[in-house]
Protein backbone atom coordinates (compact mmCIF):
# COMPACT_ATOMS: atom_id res chain seq x y z
CA UNK A 1 0.00 0.00 0.00
CA UNK A 2 2.84 2.40 0.85
CA UNK A 3 4.42 1.63 -2.50
CA UNK A 4 1.17 2.55 -4.28
CA UNK A 5 0.88 5.85 -2.39
CA UNK A 6 4.50 6.76 -3.11
CA UNK A 7 4.02 5.81 -6.77
CA UNK A 8 1.15 8.29 -7.09
CA UNK A 9 2.59 11.16 -5.00
CA UNK A 10 2.56 13.53 -7.99
CA UNK A 11 -1.23 13.13 -8.28
CA UNK A 12 -1.69 14.05 -4.63
CA UNK A 13 0.53 17.11 -5.00
CA UNK A 14 -1.30 18.18 -8.16
CA UNK A 15 -4.66 17.73 -6.41
CA UNK A 16 -3.46 19.83 -3.44
CA UNK A 17 -2.17 22.62 -5.70
CA UNK A 18 -5.39 22.72 -7.73
CA UNK A 19 -7.46 22.79 -4.56
CA UNK A 20 -5.40 25.69 -3.25
CA UNK A 21 -5.88 27.64 -6.47
CA UNK A 22 -9.64 27.06 -6.47
CA UNK A 23 -9.98 28.15 -2.82
CA UNK A 24 -7.83 31.25 -3.43
CA UNK A 25 -10.05 32.19 -6.39
CA UNK A 26 -13.23 31.68 -4.31
CA UNK A 27 -11.87 33.80 -1.46
CA UNK A 28 -10.80 36.53 -3.91
CA UNK A 29 -14.28 36.66 -5.44
CA UNK A 30 -15.95 36.69 -2.02
CA UNK A 31 -13.82 39.56 -0.70
CA UNK A 32 -13.55 41.66 -3.88
CA UNK A 33 -14.75 45.23 -3.39
CA UNK A 34 -16.54 46.96 -6.26
CA UNK A 35 -14.65 49.96 -7.71
CA UNK A 36 -17.53 52.26 -6.79
CA UNK A 37 -17.01 51.38 -3.12
CA UNK A 38 -13.25 51.91 -2.91
CA UNK A 39 -10.73 54.67 -3.52
CA UNK A 40 -7.37 53.55 -4.88
CA UNK A 41 -4.13 55.45 -4.31
CA UNK A 42 -1.15 54.54 -6.50
CA UNK A 43 2.40 55.68 -5.78
CA UNK A 44 5.19 55.81 -8.34
CA UNK A 45 7.74 55.79 -5.53
CA UNK A 46 10.37 53.29 -4.36
CA UNK A 47 8.60 52.19 -1.16
CA UNK A 48 5.14 52.55 0.33
CA UNK A 49 3.80 51.04 3.58
CA UNK A 50 0.55 50.05 1.94
CA UNK A 51 -1.47 48.55 4.80
CA UNK A 52 -0.55 51.29 7.26
CA UNK A 53 -1.39 54.00 4.72
CA UNK A 54 -4.74 52.38 3.95
CA UNK A 55 -5.66 52.39 7.64
CA UNK A 56 -4.59 56.02 8.04
CA UNK A 57 -6.64 57.15 5.03
CA UNK A 58 -9.72 55.23 6.15
CA UNK A 59 -10.01 57.17 9.43
CA UNK A 60 -12.53 59.63 8.04
CA UNK A 61 -13.76 58.00 4.85
CA UNK A 62 -17.21 58.70 3.40
CA UNK A 63 -19.96 56.18 4.19
CA UNK A 64 -20.19 55.18 0.52
CA UNK A 65 -16.59 53.92 0.60
CA UNK A 66 -15.88 50.52 2.15
CA UNK A 67 -12.17 50.41 1.50
CA UNK A 68 -9.17 52.57 0.64
CA UNK A 69 -6.50 50.74 -1.31
CA UNK A 70 -2.88 51.92 -1.53
CA UNK A 71 -0.44 50.38 -4.00
CA UNK A 72 3.03 51.05 -5.28
CA UNK A 73 3.61 50.88 -9.03
CA UNK A 74 6.20 48.20 -8.21
CA UNK A 75 3.47 45.88 -6.93
CA UNK A 76 1.34 45.98 -10.07
CA UNK A 77 3.74 44.72 -12.70
CA UNK A 78 1.31 41.97 -13.71
CA UNK A 79 -1.73 44.24 -14.18
CA UNK A 80 -0.50 47.52 -15.68
CA UNK A 81 -4.03 48.49 -16.81
CA UNK A 82 -5.11 48.67 -13.16
CA UNK A 83 -3.16 51.92 -12.80
CA UNK A 84 -5.52 53.63 -15.23
CA UNK A 85 -8.39 52.87 -12.87
CA UNK A 86 -6.85 54.47 -9.79
CA UNK A 87 -8.28 57.57 -8.16
CA UNK A 88 -5.27 59.32 -6.61
CA UNK A 89 -1.61 59.23 -7.63
CA UNK A 90 1.62 60.12 -5.82
CA UNK A 91 3.99 61.06 -8.63
CA UNK A 92 7.52 62.55 -8.49
CA UNK A 93 8.10 65.76 -10.45
CA UNK A 94 10.34 64.04 -13.03
CA UNK A 95 7.38 61.92 -14.19
CA UNK A 96 4.55 64.44 -13.77
CA UNK A 97 4.47 65.57 -17.40
CA UNK A 98 4.50 61.94 -18.56
CA UNK A 99 1.20 61.25 -16.80
CA UNK A 100 -0.35 64.75 -16.94
CA UNK A 101 -2.89 63.87 -19.66
CA UNK A 102 -4.45 61.34 -17.25
CA UNK A 103 -4.91 63.87 -14.43
CA UNK A 104 -7.79 66.24 -13.76
CA UNK A 105 -7.12 69.92 -13.12
CA UNK A 106 -8.30 70.90 -9.65
CA UNK A 107 -11.19 73.33 -9.85
CA UNK A 108 -10.86 76.21 -7.38
CA UNK A 109 -7.78 74.70 -5.66
CA UNK A 110 -7.25 77.51 -3.11
CA UNK A 111 -10.77 77.06 -1.74
CA UNK A 112 -10.75 73.27 -1.81
CA UNK A 113 -7.21 72.85 -0.46
CA UNK A 114 -6.35 76.08 1.39
CA UNK A 115 -2.73 76.72 2.26
CA UNK A 116 -1.38 74.11 -0.17
CA UNK A 117 1.14 74.53 -2.98
CA UNK A 118 0.20 73.12 -6.38
CA UNK A 119 1.72 71.61 -9.50
CA UNK A 120 0.67 73.93 -12.30
CA UNK A 121 0.59 73.48 -16.05
CA UNK A 122 -0.95 75.89 -18.59
CA UNK A 123 -2.22 78.07 -15.74
CA UNK A 124 -4.16 75.24 -14.08
CA UNK A 125 -3.47 73.43 -10.80
CA UNK A 126 -3.22 69.68 -11.33
CA UNK A 127 -1.58 68.31 -8.23
CA UNK A 128 -0.84 69.14 -4.63
CA UNK A 129 2.77 69.28 -3.40
CA UNK A 130 3.20 66.55 -0.78
CA UNK A 131 7.00 66.50 -0.66
CA UNK A 132 9.42 69.38 -1.12
CA UNK A 133 12.41 68.99 1.16
CA UNK A 134 13.81 72.57 0.81
CA UNK A 135 10.35 74.02 1.53
CA UNK A 136 9.86 71.71 4.53
CA UNK A 137 6.85 69.89 3.06
CA UNK A 138 6.93 66.18 3.90
CA UNK A 139 3.43 64.72 4.10
CA UNK A 140 3.01 61.06 5.00
CA UNK A 141 6.66 60.44 5.83
CA UNK A 142 5.59 57.51 8.01
CA UNK A 143 4.09 55.74 5.00
CA UNK A 144 5.90 56.83 1.84
CA UNK A 145 9.61 56.97 0.97
CA UNK A 146 10.10 59.97 -1.26
CA UNK A 147 12.97 60.48 -3.68
CA UNK A 148 15.50 62.85 -2.10
CA UNK A 149 15.65 66.34 -3.61
CA UNK A 150 12.69 65.70 -5.94
CA UNK A 151 9.30 67.21 -5.29
CA UNK A 152 6.32 64.87 -5.28
CA UNK A 153 2.66 65.60 -5.95
CA UNK A 154 -0.78 64.15 -5.26
CA UNK A 155 -2.80 64.04 -8.49
CA UNK A 156 -6.42 63.10 -9.27
CA UNK A 157 -7.31 60.70 -12.10
CA UNK A 158 -9.54 62.57 -14.56
CA UNK A 159 -11.61 59.38 -15.06
CA UNK A 160 -12.13 58.69 -11.36
CA UNK A 161 -15.76 58.30 -10.33
CA UNK A 162 -14.83 59.80 -6.96
CA UNK A 163 -13.86 63.41 -7.80
CA UNK A 164 -17.32 64.93 -7.75
CA UNK A 165 -18.17 67.88 -9.99
CA UNK A 166 -14.87 67.73 -11.90
CA UNK A 167 -16.25 64.87 -13.96
CA UNK A 168 -19.97 65.22 -13.22
CA UNK A 169 -20.03 62.49 -10.57
CA UNK A 170 -21.91 63.17 -7.34
CA UNK A 171 -19.26 61.22 -5.38
CA UNK A 172 -16.32 63.23 -3.99
CA UNK A 173 -14.69 60.45 -1.95
CA UNK A 174 -11.27 60.91 -3.63
CA UNK A 175 -11.25 64.53 -2.49
CA UNK A 176 -12.03 63.45 1.08
CA UNK A 177 -9.28 60.80 0.98
CA UNK A 178 -6.84 63.38 -0.48
CA UNK A 179 -7.64 65.69 2.45
CA UNK A 180 -7.01 62.74 4.81
CA UNK A 181 -3.61 62.26 3.17
CA UNK A 182 -2.78 65.95 3.63
CA UNK A 183 -3.54 65.58 7.36
CA UNK A 184 -0.73 63.03 7.64
CA UNK A 185 1.78 65.87 8.00
CA UNK A 186 0.29 66.41 11.46
CA UNK A 187 0.78 62.79 12.56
Amino acid sequence: MLKRILGNWHRYVLWAVLSGIVWAWIIMLATKTDASQKVTVYADLPVIREEALELALEREKPDSIKYVEAKSFDNIIIDQSAVLQGDLFLIPESKAETYLASFAPIEDPETLFPGQTFYESDGKAYGIVVFDEPAGIWIGKEYVMYIAEERCFLFFNKDSKHIGAWNGSPDDAAIVIAKNFLKLKED
